[in-house]
């Protein structure tokens, strides 16, 4: 009987000494896996999404000298839409409103960088004497260096089209003139070879216009998002369709017949 109870003492003993020596086995296991996933979340930066129609976000876009010249001496004008306005009153210079960011955040070293960002809702009408087209609801594509619009045309709207391939002159940082800000500046945009043959086509370029497109920097990009509010500017996408070219005459021949009875009639 003695002799039972003293395997059994000694098998317990055993047990114990293993589920402790299981368990600081399996505690150091957990300490280094934690440790290896803690050191990963600090090399990895974190994406996050914000909407930010309600705060001060704003891009300029500014023509370039050149762009705006050679775009003046071949006819075309260049007019706002939806949530875009003009500054200063310039045919060349606008501000959109910024809708949705989205930002690498890493803690460990501190880092911000941009991923992508919208303004939708915004709009651009470029329009000649024979055609027109517009771009709205602008996207911005980090990865691939690619501003995005829908590119209207009288033969339809396509979705997300990459139209300037564009370089970075200021990366994302904060900036403190002026209240506390982040601010961004983008330049040489130059059209996508998908975007120079929509523009061809849409605006009936010249053969000679056609040829410069390549190498025709638009001109550049500046972001501003400061953490003061607004309440007046709507996200919901534009729609911006283009009238077909023989709607266009009419719509101008339609506003020289009225123009010309009107004042036909003052002179009576």
């Amino acid at each position: 009987m003695v002799g039972l109870v003293h395997d059994l003492v000694v098998q317990f003993q055993s047990i114990q000494e293993f589920n402790m020596t299981t368990a600081l086995r399996a505690s150091r296991q957990m300490l280094i896996a934690s440790g290896l996933l803690a050191s990963v979340a600090g090399a990895q930066a974190l994406t996050v999404t914000m909407p930010t129609s309600l705060i001060d976000a704003q891009a300029q876009f500014n023509f370039s000298d050149t762009a705006s010249n050679v775009m003046a001496n071949m006819g075309f004008s260049v007019s706002a839409l939806g949530n875009t306005r003009s500054v200063g009153g310039s045919i060349w210079n606008y501000m959109m409103p910024v809708t949705q960011v989205a930002l690498d955040v890493s803690l460990f070293p501190w880092d911000l960088s941009p991923v992508s960002g919208q303004a939708s809702g915004s709009g651009l009408l470029i329009q000649g004497d024979n055609g027109a087209l517009s771009l709205a609801n602008f996207g911005l594509d980090f990865s691939r260096n690619v501003l995005t619009a829908d590119l209207g045309t009288s033969t339809g709207i396509i979705k997300n089209f990459d139209v300037y391939s564009f370089k970075v002159d200021q990366d994302l940082h904060l900036s403190t003139s002026g209240g506390l800000s982040m601010k961004m500046s983008l330049q040489n945009m130059i059209l996508t070879s998908g975007a120079q043959a929509q523009f061809a086509s849409a605006l009936q370029l010249e053969p000679f216009a056609v040829v410069i497109l390549p190498r025709l920097n638009f001109g550049s990009l500046d972001i501003n998002i400061s953490p003061s509010l607004r309440f007046n500017v709507s996200d919901k996408p534009l729609i911006a369709a283009v009238p077909e070219n023989s709607t266009l005459l009419m719509l101008v021949t339609g506003m020289f017949g009225i123009g010309f009875v009107a004042r036909h009639r003052m002179v009576r």
